[in-house]
């Protein structure tokens, strides 16, 4: 059967039947039109009709715009090759700034308002300065001591306010004073003071002889105002200067001084710049050792060990033939040297032997903070320093500065114009007692306290009572003995020193506002001969810093 083709077929109708084709062409367009008109017509809605009104709320605030700045160029110098045995993954390089800073506060609290007290807590809430004491009480974060768990402030001070606000400004402006007087190389010196100051009007007496002899013990004196306040090279706080509105990062700040230090240490590691000065060696050893303490950055654990080792081999031997003594203004090693082969002669042993008080005292700071900071210590240093304090110490309270037949008696030299304060002695017999011994029922503490208490802080109409050393001595050694924080902790004796040491540091620091001279001491005490304004402002802020600054050294009050 044949198939046939479609188109065959179509084509047969059309020939057969074109009006049949004709007809269908012509419906199927018709549809085709209509399909179109119908599917391109847009449906209609009686709702849309209607008339419509519109409400128009308020434009929405546009986000501020994220500017990302291109960050600065940041210098960084190459670590000198001896140092790379003390480097670690996690080393922090002290030569770059520290980062993402604490914008500082306004200005615009009057004296008094409470605002005024935040703006100064926010600066002081750098955690946990270093102390000497092995208390029992630990804070957070990295500090081993506890002795800074919260910013300073009336909540601070523990048995009450103890100067509270007032103290808190005191610290800040005589900080803002030493960092307005800090010298470019990030040191401090009795002789770069008038650099800093007006012509007319300097901070330091112009007709004083200033030497460089003690430029290294006045930094690290300085440095410790700043790390007794909790701060380290790493610190992010800004200081606000309202006489010259300029600021400064704490961190830099105490970033150079150390700097400077390190970089002034001898190959023996010692400080001084001639010949050993103990002063000078045990202050900036202190501050190194404060510095790795606080921050635990192990840039400063070399130099802050060396200038340790170099402490305890200057220290004195004892007279008995066995073991160590305490300290003077020249090493061991300097005497040693002037009898080759050990062929001392009687003279020399008498000079080999001689120790003070006060330099001992020193000492005792640094190799205890050294201890508590992780560094190697020999414990028979502080035993040996111990040692000599119990010799030079009577059982009445009173202690010598060179021997026992000393106490009670004037030190004399430059100053003899000032009252001597013999109760001094007794403070630091106290203080080198309890961190060496930790011992409160030692028998010399209390008739010692008695005799501080007596002879209370000062200026005096004349401003000859002022003793700035004495001031910070008895207020460290009668807070250990029986502060707030003290097994004790009676009061007796603090309570009445505390508040005329409160009264007389507000009375003799400077307040001249718009001035150079804002927050510093400027009123000469007995020692200010050879550290001037630089020397009585750092010292008299550690004072102001004994509320927090070190740990009970008797193992803290029992609750």
């Amino acid at each position: 059967m044949r198939t046939r083709n479609p188109f065959e077929i179509v084509a047969a109708t059309f020939r057969n039947s074109p009006w049949v084709m004709i007809s269908v062409c012509v419906h199927v367009i018709a549809l085709a039109i209509l399909a179109i008109w119908f599917i391109g017509k847009p449906k209609t809605n009686a709702f849309l009709d209607e008339p419509i009104t519109i409400v128009v709320g308020p434009p929405k605030a546009l986000e501020p715009e994220l500017v990302i700045l291109p960050p600065d160029v940041i210098k960084r110098d190459n670590i000198p090759p001896q140092e790379v045995g003390f480097l670690t993954p996690d080393f922090v390089d002290p030569t770059s700034p520290p980062m993402d800073p604490i914008e500082p506060p306004p200005f615009d609290a009057t004296p008094g308002d409470p605002s005024e007290h935040d703006a100064f807590t926010s600066i002081l809430r750098a955690p946990g300065a270093i102390g000497v004491g092995g208390g029992s009480h630990r804070g957070p974060g990295h500090d081993p001591f506890g002795t800074r768990d919260g910013p300073i402030g009336p909540d601070r001070h523990r048995g009450g306010t103890e100067g509270g606000i007032q103290m808190d400004k005191l610290v800040l402006d005589g900080l803002r004073w030493l960092a307005r007087h800090q010298n470019a190389d990030g040191s401090w010196t009795a002789l770069g003071v008038r650099d800093h100051c007006t012509a007319d009007a300097p901070c330091a007496d112009p007709k004083q002889s200033w030497t460089r002899n003690y430029d290294e013990g006045l930094t690290g004196m300085a440095l410790l105002s700043f790390l007794g306040a909790g701060f380290s090279h790493e610190s992010k706080q800004w200081l606000l200067d309202p006489v010259s509105m300029q600021r400064w990062q704490v961190g830099e700040v105490v970033k150079n001084g150390l700097r400077w230090l390190k970089s002034r240490q001898n190959e023996d590691g010692s400080f001084s710049r001639d010949r050993a000065f103990l002063y000078n060696d045990a202050l900036a050893a202190l501050a190194l050792t404060e510095a790795y303490g606080l921050s635990q950055n192990r840039y400063w654990l070399e130099p802050a060990q060396r200038g340790i080792e170099f402490v305890e081999r200057a220290q004195r031997p004892n007279p008995s033939g066995t073991g160590l003594w305490g300290w003077r203004y020249a090493s061991r090693q300097e005497i040693e040297s002037k009898y080759p082969g050990g062929s001392i002669d009687e003279t020399g042993k008498k000079e080999l032997f001689d120790s003070d008080l006060s330099v001992t005292g020193w000492c005792v700071m640094a190799l205890k903070s050294a201890q508590l900071s992780g560094l190697v210590v020999d414990p028979h240093a502080l035993e040996g320093a111990l040692s000599f304090a119990q010799f030079v110490s009577l059982p009445d309270g009173q202690a010598g500065y060179l021997d026992p037949k000393g106490a009670g008696q004037k030190v004399s030299g430059v100053g003899d114009e000032f009252n001597y304060h013999a109760s001094s002695m007794s403070a630091l017999s106290m203080c080198v007692r309890a961190f060496t011994a930790h011992d409160p029922s030692d028998p010399f503490l209390e008739p010692a306290a008695r005799r501080i208490v007596t002879d209370l802080p000062k200026r005096g109409s004349n401003g000859l009572e002022c003793d700035y050393y004495y001031w910070y001595y008895g207020s460290l050694a009668l807070h250990q003995f029986d502060g707030p924080d003290s097994p004790r902790a009676s009061g007796k004796y603090w309570g009445p020193w505390n508040k005329a040491m409160v009264e007389t540091l507000l009375a003799t620091q400077n307040h001249e506002e718009k001035t150079c001279h804002d927050g510093g001491w400027l009123i000469s005490d007995r020692w200010c001969h050879a550290g001037g304004p630089i020397y009585a402002t750092a010292i008299n802020v550690l004072t102001a810093e004994v509320y927090y600054r070190y740990a009970n050294a008797f193992g803290g009050r029992r609750h």
